[in-house]
């Protein structure tokens, strides 16, 4: 476990409401990153002043690079491209890491030596915090080939540790989209061959709040968005035809309103 040696990466805009509590979740691993790359990639709130008064506190070594709107695979490859270790461990700005999770994922590499790409369990919370627990429940990992992608994703984007190798192969992050550029990532690995390797315990914590672009922008276009790409997913994983009729039912609830919708899930 000694000589996995990892960068963080972040990319952001206008995420600065909850900034300090993702990046202090980094700072707080048990097993923590050798470095943490953060691209601000057009901010126009105080992202930036909020990034460098981190910076100064920070117990490890934290890069900051400022860009003009360039989008958000190319903000990704960027990062990547200043990291200097061969495992990268991505973060979301509004999302949060549980103190183990780095720790459990490096043990988890050095377990399966042909792992290019591990992940974590995800819990969800709502806002501030609200139903975040303590992850409970002995270590295990499990392997996952391309049928666990049939029904939906089940990478949080935040949780994912891979090696610089694997996006060499795969090639990067897709700078001609705009959305949900982890999906198409992970649908061109599983089309090479690749195996993910998931710890099952909930150490990624996926933060959803009225902010999002998802909550505040075209609803509509983001969730169409979504169900072409996951028709395109089913078709190029060639999955069992009756996996196909499951875009639709996400797409109309999806249109739900984010208030119902939590209330369903109660």
């Amino acid at each position: 476990m000694d000589q996995i040696k990892i960068s963080a990466i972040m990319t952001v805009k206008n995420g600065s409401r909850y900034l300090e509590s993702s990046l202090s979740s980094v700072f707080s691993q048990t097993y923590p990153p050798q470095e943490v790359v953060v691209v601000n990639d057009g901010s126009d709130d105080d992202t930036w002043e909020v990034l460098k008064k981190l910076r100064r506190t920070a117990p490890i070594p934290v890069q900051l690079v400022n860009t003009q709107g360039i989008g958000r695979s190319r903000a990704l490859n960027l990062a990547v491209s200043h990291a200097r270790h061969r495992w990268l461990a991505n973060i979301d700005a509004d999302d949060k890491w549980l103190p183990e999770k780095l720790e459990q994922q490096a043990v988890a590499a050095s377990l399966f030596p042909d792992a290019e790409l591990v992940v974590t369990a995800t819990q969800i919370v709502y806002g501030e915090g609200e139903g975040e627990l303590d992850a409970k429940g002995a270590f295990s990992v499990t392997p996952m080939g391309r049928d666990r992608f049939y029904v939906h994703n089940p990478i949080n984007h935040s949780s994912v540790l891979f090696t610089r190798r694997f996006l060499d192969q795969v090639g990067g992050y897709d700078e001609a989209l705009v959305r949900q550029v982890d999906i198409d990532l992970w649908i061109r690995a599983l089309r090479k061959g690749y195996i993910f390797y998931r710890v099952d315990m909930p150490l990624t914590i996926k933060r959803l709040h009225d902010g999002q672009s998802y909550e505040v922008g075209n609803r509509l276009g983001y969730t169409f968005n979504s169900f072409k790409i996951s028709l395109k997913k089913l078709w190029q994983l060639k999955a069992p035809f009756y996996y196909f009729p499951i875009p639709f039912v996400r797409f109309v609830y999806n249109n739900i309103p984010r208030s119902i919708r939590h209330r369903l899930l109660r």
